[in-house]
């Protein structure tokens, strides 16, 4: 009797994902049965009509909560927060909007309008950003465009400057040049002037000297 109250308890621990221990007794640890799941793509269910977005994909079941996913063999427990998921899970959308979410042609259809309209506004920030970063690549450049031509202007402005600088440099060096020879001349006239007077106080002096030896030879 003891033996077959033995082997009918073993039995219903394999049959029903048990643990046994050494004196006979049994310990149930079977998960739940598995949840009824929807499928959302190619590669991804959902659990239907359930109370949080829980996903299922490559043999795992993926929870969405606050912005932050975590993953478990089970739908119900131990779950583990993931900081990189699997590009199939990251691709879905609005993950929240599958709440409660049930297999019918209506919610499907809902969300999947959902899920089209976010991509068709993404799809519209993103040509409204190109559009803007062109407009900016413009705008600037028609500033460096400016700046350049600025620069060219300042550039020619003072090689102009430079030019007036020199210009009159050498119209100051010339009349300086000028001045200075006429003041050579002037020197050179009055050089020549006070060499004649001089020549001429001495013809005079010979003279009256001559006059007085011929007084005096008398």
């Amino acid at each position: 009797m003891r033996t077959t109250l033995l082997s009918s308890l073993l039995a219903v621990a394999i049959a029903g994902g048990c643990t046994t221990t050494g004196t006979g007794s049994a310990m149930f640890t079977a998960e739940a049965s598995p949840p009824p799941l929807v499928y959302v793509d190619a590669d991804v269910q959902v659990i239907e009509d359930y109370d949080e977005p829980v996903f299922y994909s490559s043999n795992m079941y993926w929870r969405f909560d606050n912005g932050v996913w975590y993953r478990s063999r089970y739908h119900t427990r131990d779950w583990v927060r993931v900081d990189v998921v699997p590009a199939q899970i990251r691709r879905i959308d609005r993950p929240q909007a599958y709440v409660r979410f049930r297999a019918n042609g209506n919610a499907r259809g809902n969300v999947r309008q959902e899920i089209k309209e976010d991509r068709r506004e993404e799809k519209r920030e993103i040509k409204e950003d190109r559009r803007d970063d062109r407009q900016d690549a413009r705008e600037e450049r028609r500033e460096i465009k400016e700046e350049r031509k600025d620069d060219r202007r300042d550039f020619k402005e003072e090689k102009r400057e430079i030019k007036e600088e020199r210009k009159d440099d050498r119209k100051d060096d010339r009349k300086d040049a000028k001045e200075e020879r006429r003041e050579v001349k002037e020197e050179r006239k009055d050089d020549r002037k006070d060499a004649k007077e001089e020549r001429r106080e001495e013809r005079k002096d010979a003279k009256d000297d001559r006059k007085d030896d011929k007084k005096k030879n008398k």
